[in-house]
């Protein structure tokens, strides 16, 4: 190829850089403006009206092995604000290493109306499916709202209070908190808190958003309407299975950022990866136009990253006008770096209790929210051939 072809191929490689440089400095900047949006958010929803709704409410967990905190997670279950209201906890089985745990806080907080059980067999469900089906069984509807939460959640006293107010709005079928991981040890603790912490994005977007297993609530009423037994009987995701079908039937689901549990982890890169996969596979299968915008949104934001690189080269070795289109590209990250710090303080805002902990892990949570783009790209590729999955020693194959 000659030099007089090869210059107008570049000057057209130039302006196309320029113009990708400049789209993109305009979706980072629609993109802040939306991180502002769930700022303000977060302010309505701290300050919406009470409405006094205060049925006789049940808190479910279950719980297999000994977690970390699980002593401190139950107890804060067990010493709720909410005025009337009983804790049900299944494990696998009386050797479970939580049984006795779980016992013993019990017996240390018999104020509390609470009970201890084994799950029973439901052999097509998951094994967290099946405790909560035998919670529900053993309950006998006798609660007028369930709320489900994690073992390896820990939440204020308010918490089961705040979720359960909503629920007097019959439009919405489901109210919901999210999960915060706080870092403990090594940098991969860090990436997988900035992971999850992007999953908030879209939570106040009813299009997206769904009910969280770890820290949910629905009526009773609810629950039988849309026939609970049957969707979770064989499901393998409790909160996704669920979220199909409060769709169909017309219910929506009240995201509540002050219902926000925390989870302290220390994650290894292998397991962060395998768990942040299986998520991300149990999303494409019941979740699939939240699947494929994700994918659409880390792809396109992983492919600007790499193009900023290599044409910051290309204005090293070339020339220094390659520098603009470059400086373009990389203002995603920019922005991707304030954002990431407003969240927290949105987070901050919306759970005081946790306030040290979000200011000692701002910069370096920020910092690792450049690297979830890479990972959420890698594990939404490697998540679309997935039809089977391992969790807690099981496996199950992925139907929709």
């Amino acid at each position: 190829m000659s030099r007089g072809t090869l210059l107008p191929l570049v000057e057209i490689g130039y302006g196309l850089l320029l113009f990708l440089g400049i789209v993109a400095v305009l979706a980072s900047i629609y993109s802040y403006h939306l991180g502002l949006k769930f700022d303000d958010e977060v302010s309505v929803s701290l300050n919406r009206p009470k409405l006094g709704f205060r049925p006789h409410a049940c808190v479910v967990m279950a719980c297999k092995g000994e977690e970390q905190g699980l002593v401190r997670n139950v107890e804060a279950i067990l010493n709720q604000t909410y005025r009337e209201y009983r804790t049900i906890i299944v494990t696998d089985s009386t050797e479970d290493p939580a049984y006795s745990i779980i016992q013993a806080a019990m017996a240390r907080n018999s104020h509390s109306d609470s009970q201890l059980y084994v799950s029973e067999t439901h052999p097509k469900a998951s094994g967290k499916i099946a405790a909560l089906l035998t919670a529900l069984e053993k309950d006998a509807w006798a609660s007028d709202v369930y709320a489900f939460v994690d073992s390896d959640a820990f939440v204020p006293p308010r918490w089961l209070e705040d979720l359960v107010d909503p629920l007097g709005d019959d439009s919405i079928g489901a109210t919901t908190g999210f999960r915060w991981y706080f870092p403990t040890q090594g940098v991969w603790s860090h990436i997988e808190s900035a992971w999850n912490a992007s999953g908030t994005n879209l939570m106040f977007d009813e299009r997206y958003n769904f009910p969280w297993g770890g820290a949910m609530a629905l009526r009773s009423k609810t629950l039988r309407e849309i026939s609970i037994e049957s969707v979770w009987k064989d499901a393998v995701s409790d909160d996704l299975a669920l979220n199909s079908t409060l769709r169909k039937n017309g219910y929506r689901t009240l995201f509540l950022p002050q219902c926000t549990v925390a989870t302290y982890n220390r994650s290894p890169i292998g397991g962060f990866l395998s768990w942040a996969t299986r998520q991300i596979a149990l999303t494409r299968v019941f979740n699939h136009a939240l699947w494929t915008y994700g994918l659409a949104s880390y792809a396109s934001f992983s492919i600007l990253n790499l193009m900023a690189v290599l044409v910051l080269l290309a204005g090293a070795l070339l020339s220094r006008e390659w520098f603009l289109p470059a400086a373009l590209l990389w203002v995603p990250s920019v922005l991707g770096l304030l954002r990431s710090s407003q969240r927290i303080s949105s987070f901050k805002r919306a759970m005081p209790e946790f306030a040290g902990e979000f200011e000692k892990n701002r910069f370096a949570g920020s910092i690792a929210s450049l690297i979830v783009p890479w990972i959420m790209t890698y594990c939404i590729m490697k998540s679309a051939r997935m039809n089977e999955i391992e969790w807690r020693g099981r496996k199950y194959t992925l139907t929709g």
